[in-house]
């Protein structure tokens, strides 16, 4: 499966601005509940309780928040880039800017995995980062996320 089959250009967000880790989460989970019409508190705490395992903050300023979901049927992605760049317990203690928001199935708990991997795969490129620190439309995000699967 294609990221940008899960992340529609609908599901790009542009300049959101959030103060803190905790805001950025509680924010994460309304726009996900929103969008699969769902609740929102199990999904705020699925990603509070997996964060609260490690920081999903991978380096370079991009966060891959992650849980499992039982009322969902298909992995969901939001892609998010923040106004400005916030603290998040990185690995490499730099703060986050970009986001990348999976949620998958409870009964396809592995399903992330995949996922994860491609993302993390094109965050080592500073010129792909750079590229989508400069974009002016969630369109050209989407754009540079199929080029990666090309």
């Amino acid at each position: 499966m294609k990221i940008t089959d899960i992340v529609k250009p609908e599901n790009v967000i542009i300049d959101l601005p959030v103060p803190a880790k905790v805001q950025l989460l509680r924010e994460l989970a309304g726009l996900a509940a929103k969008r699969l019409g769902i609740e929102e508190a199990p999904v705020l705490a699925a990603l509070q309780k997996r964060e609260s395992l490690g920081s999903t903050g991978i380096g370079k300023g991009v966060a891959i928040p992650h849980a499992n979901i039982e009322t969902i049927t298909e992995p969901f992605m939001l892609f998010v880039r923040l106004r400005k760049p916030i603290a998040f317990d990185s690995v490499d203690d730099l703060p986050v800017g970009i986001v990348f928001l999976i949620l998958v199935p409870a009964h396809k708990a592995s399903s992330h995995l995949n996922l994860l991997s491609r993302i993390a795969r094109w965050t080592t490129s500073q010129a792909w980062l750079a590229a989508v620190g400069s974009a002016t439309s969630r369109e050209e995000i989407h754009a540079l996320l199929a080029a990666e699967e090309a």
